[in-house]
């Protein structure tokens, strides 16, 4: 039996939940013998990157292995489902890529769904603009 689930929360929390799941054993008849089975966590990992509006360009070209290129293996109608679920829209084409980062990023697919805008509020705790991110 397959389950699909989708965890939000701090990384170290959600590292603890699949930790303690994948220490459970659950019983199965084998031959008619019993026996237990350990229950198997397969991350399908689906990541919310909270960072400032104006950095944009440079986390796509940090998450980015091909600079001109992005990630489009999902195809468009599973890539819209998962922007209508999750409230937010395509990632704009015409972005300064110019910057990137170096991380670690061989062995693992990257699929790029789309961003949300943050609200802004008038209040002036970060920024002497008088509108600052809600990150």
């Amino acid at each position: 039996m397959h389950l699909y689930i989708i965890t939000r929360g701090m990384k170290t929390e959600v590292d603890r939940f699949v930790n303690d799941m994948s220490a459970q054993y659950f019983p199965i008849f084998i031959d008619g013998k019993p026996a237990y089975v350990q229950l198997a966590m397969r991350p399908i990992q689906l990541w919310e990157m909270v960072f400032p509006e104006e950095s944009l360009g440079e986390v796509i070209a940090t998450i980015r292995r091909d600079p001109g290129g992005s990630a489009n293996r999902l195809g468009y109608a599973k890539r819209f489902g998962l922007q209508k679920m999750l409230g937010c829209k395509p990632i704009p084409k015409l972005l300064n890529l110019s910057k990137k980062r170096i991380v670690y990023n061989h062995n693992i697919a990257i699929e790029e769904i789309g961003i949300k805008k943050d609200r802004k509020t008038t209040e002036r705790k970060f920024a002497d603009d008088g509108r600052t991110e809600l990150l």
